[in-house]
């Protein structure tokens, strides 16, 4: 009778699972240039058919069940051609869905939220709200011309390449019916990347996800629109076989949450990604780009680390910047290891940013030349003293770290910086009890909110938690819990975050789902409230959707190519700007380890490990030039799509960038190059190390480090039990936990913990 039940039940669930998919089946196309002229649609159980141009093909399918219960398949699709010949063709597989509503999300990693149906601005790089009239305080996210099912219309189509999306996967949640629908795809084929396309028709209530080979696109998405594909068809001859491999996921879902659980679970499965690989160590890192900075970063003249070699006449904004990109937050890894020189050189950074560029409402001027300062702004500083809430947002949370190492390293803190910093936090203070929120861009002079909505200020309610402790003070806890309680329900929950980035007005972005990440972890440590880990738990799978999950292959012709980069761990900017990039913008992915010390949710740590580990291979090095780099020098753009044009797949602007040079600092410093939970026998790499457990017991474990690099490594080596993980905060100053281990280049060494 048990078993009787248990298969009327798992037939219940099949049907409820197929339910929605009413219809999947071959498709050819045949274009003239990149427009379609015919198409041949092809009933799943056909194996043989001839086309309406007649040529004949022999389909071939392999079907595998990978996992029953949660409903995942695998398929192997080949089309192979019995005619002499078919020109400018591409096939495919259609998965179609009757019955469809525009309340379902819509997901492509890194590319599309929500379908991207959200409100649209029609401009050139960098989009901005200029004009005053436009601006509003309860402003919705709005995006530029990015793929998009429609929002107001009826009919809304999304064409990419695999290499659009951080990982190669199409996903749909449906909150009517309760299941989450989604297809992850290889790469590609001799053919080049696959399409991804995605078709709704709102007035046939239909919808249509398709995996074609190769792919033809009538138009690239762009850095603020849309230009003519580059895409070509396929010119076949007799035997040629176009194949086809994907993998779909069919599940109950009574959650978006469920469904992006699905995600991360799944994300990293199907693709290759290889991580022992070594370019080289993390001593060798700081050592090479601390180097960069204290020799072409340094202006004397005004006391300042600058974004760019002093004097090379660069625009302002390329000159300093309080946070986002900069001034701010590069000296804190010159605190936390830095020689004296570096040291002195921050104190006097942060002095000049105390003494010369707090407006008259308490908060900083953000851009200047360390002569001159203004509010924010691009190539030229805004007209209308408008500031960016999250640079502010920055500074607040990373001068209170900075502090904290000043007295580490038993350097006095000013009363007048504390003082300072006090003014600011009371701003954002302000601005919660007077509108609820913190806005995307405020009045420098004033305070008030210039732009609000977004999650620009995603970083604040860390900064105010730190504020709380730092000046004894309550009500900066009550409004960093209001905020971070408003991000979750109104953000989070819709899952996706906006508004980290400045100038892409306040399109989906990976930089403010990061920051409201640390801001979380900052929160839980502050109060100990678990609920802020729970918070942290659902937005995990949303940071983990920009987080390149495979190692995409680079034309041969490319830098990327050439440098042997592997994609993996690589972060995407945004659903605008469309290209991943080496680090987190400018986080190390510390609170990813002190979330995974909480809670031993292991998808956080390895998240970690990819970002972390994929940091050292783009830091150019005179054994190891990337491009045209100087040494330390770091590049921004890993290009997976060709978003920059075709010929820039695997390219990149080879000039040193400097959000990711302060990240890659961070990661270096911040981060341990090992973690171990001794009791579990768990090691954590993140550095260019291998390591071996060669013995070990209840008391003490025996490993072999392996230094296959050419540089000499000093390895920090993280040591705790899984109780200590639960009941301590991090910190790599605790020299109870921190190991350090010298091991040469090319040489191994072996260590009893």
């Amino acid at each position: 009778m048990l078993n009787k039940q248990k298969v009327l039940f798992l037939l219940a669930v099949f049907v409820c699972l197929h339910i929605y998919a009413q219809d999947k089946h071959f498709v050819i196309n045949y274009y003239s240039g990149n427009k379609v002229e015919a198409t041949q649609t092809i009933p799943w159980n056909c194996r043989g058919v001839t086309d309406s141009r007649s040529q004949k093909w022999q389909l071939e399918v392999d079907s595998i069940i990978v996992d029953k219960k949660q409903g995942i398949v695998d398929y192997k699709i080949r089309y192979i051609l019995l005619s002499q010949c078919a020109s400018q063709v591409s096939v495919g597989v259609n998965f179609c869905f009757d019955d469809w509503s525009a309340d379902n999300f819509v997901f492509v990693p890194s590319i599309v939220y929500a379908g991207n149906r959200f409100d649209k601005k029609v401009m050139s790089y960098p989009p901005y709200w200029y004009n005053r009239e436009e601006w509003r305080i309860d402003m919705p996210t709005t995006t530029t011309l990015v793929p998009s099912l429609e929002k107001y219309e009826n009919y809304g189509k999304i064409e990419l390449t695999t290499g659009n999306a951080a990982t190669p996967l199409m996903a749909f949640y449906s909150p009517v019916k309760s299941k989450s629908w989604m297809i992850q795809c290889k790469q590609g084929n001799q053919w080049g990347d696959f399409g991804l396309f995605i078709e709704e028709n709102k007035m046939e209530k239909q919808a249509r996800f398709a995996v074609m080979s190769p792919v033809v696109r009538e138009k690239r998405a762009t850095g603020a629109g849309f230009d003519i594909s580059e895409d070509q068809a396929a010119n076949l001859h007799k035997g040629d076989v176009v194949e086809l491999v994907f993998r779909v996921y069919e599940q109950p879902a009574s959650s978006l949450q469920d469904m992006y659980a699905c995600f991360l679970r799944n994300r990293k499965g199907f693709n290759p990604s290889v991580s022992d690989y070594s370019v080289m160590p993390f001593s060798e890192v700081w050592r090479v780009m601390n180097q960069l900075f204290q020799q072409d970063r340094w202006d004397e003249t005004v006391g300042m680390y600058c974004l760019t070699k002093p004097g090379s006449n660069a625009g302002w904004n390329q000159i300093w910047q309080l946070g986002w990109v900069g001034g701010g937050q590069a000296t804190l890894p010159i605190l936390l290891q830095g020689d004296e020189t570096g040291i002195n050189r921050a104190l006097k950074n942060l002095n000049m940013i105390f003494e010369k560029t707090q407006a008259p409402s308490g908060l900083y001027y953000a851009y200047g030349n360390g002569k001159e300062f203004k509010s924010f702004g691009f190539a030229e500083a805004f007209k209308n003293d408008e500031t960016f809430v999250r640079s502010q947002g920055d500074f607040l949370y990373m001068a209170q770290k900075q502090f904290s190492q000043l007295k580490d390293l038993h350097k006095e803190v000013p009363v007048a910086w504390y003082n300072s910093l006090k003014r600011q936090a009371d701003v954002f203070c302000n601005l919660w009890d007077k509108y609820g929120q913190v806005g995307q861009f405020v009045d420098v002079e004033t305070g008030d909110i210039c732009i609000g909505g977004s999650t620009a200020g995603a970083i604040v309610p860390a900064g105010l938690a730190l504020a709380s402790q730092t000046f004894g003070e309550s009500r900066y806890l009550y409004a960093a819990e209001g905020l971070a309680d408003k991000f979750y329900h109104e953000f989070v929950l819709k899952g996706y975050t906006t508004g980290g980035p400045a100038e892409i007005l306040s399109t989906p972005d990976s930089e403010s789902a990061f920051a409201l990440f640390e801001s979380y972890v900052t929160l839980y440590e502050v109060t100990g409230n678990r609920k802020w880990l729970v918070c942290a738990k659902d937005l995990l799978p949303v940071c983990a959707s920009w987080v390149v999950s495979y190692d995409f292959q680079f034309p041969e012709h490319s830098i990327m190519h050439q440098i042997n980069a592997h994609s993996t761990g690589s972060v995407w900017a945004s659903a605008a700007n469309k290209h991943s990039a080496p680090a987190i913008c400018t986080w190390s992915g510390e609170s990813l380890l002190k979330y995974y010390r909480a809670t031993g949710d292991k998808y956080a740590i390895e998240l970690l490990k990819d970002i972390s580990h994929g940091v050292p291979q783009y830091i150019s090095h005179k054994d190891r030039m990337v491009g045209n780099l100087e040494p330390g020098g770091v590049c921004e753009r890993v290009n997976l799509s060709d978003w920059e044009g075709k010929r820039n797949v695997g390219g990149n602007l080879f000039a040193s960038c400097a959000w990711v040079e302060v990240a890659a600092m961070l990661t270096v410093t911040q981060l341990p190059s090992i973690y171990v939970q001794k009791d579990k026998g768990f090691i954590e790499v993140f550095d260019h190390l291998n390591v071996k457990i060669l013995d070990q017991d209840d008391e003490k474990m025996e490993l072999q480090l392996f230094n296959s690099t050419r540089y000499d490594a000093e390895v920090k080596i993280y040591v705790e039990t899984s109780e200590e993980a639960c009941r301590s905060l991090y910190s790599l100053k605790d020299s109870s936990k921190v190991k350090v281990v010298h091991v040469k280049g090319n040489s191994s060494v072996i260590i009893k913990l």
